[in-house]
């Protein structure tokens, strides 16, 4: 059963956040629900969970220099994890 929320938010965050949501091809709802499920999944655990829409959500928000090479941090960071 979904449930209406109200939300008292800077008016120029909702208008960045809306416009963050629909280049991504989400709702501002789905946002804030997919993030209120992060945090409640999340809550005891030193590790945040995930879910494909939050990781989807996020793609591509961070930038990497240009000569960046993804196999060799791929390498590198499985590297570290397994070793």
């Amino acid at each position: 059963m979904e449930t209406k929320l109200t939300l008292n938010i800077e008016s120029d965050l909702v208008q960045m956040a809306k416009s963050y949501a629909k280049k991504k091809g989400y709702t501002l709802s789905n946002l804030v629900e997919n993030y209120f499920l992060l945090l409640v999944k999340s809550e005891g655990t030193n590790k945040p969970t995930i879910t494909a829409s939050v990781a989807n959500a996020l793609l591509g928000s961070l930038r990497a220099p240009d000569k960046t090479d993804y196999k060799e941090e791929l390498t590198n960071s499985l590297t570290e994890k397994y070793l």
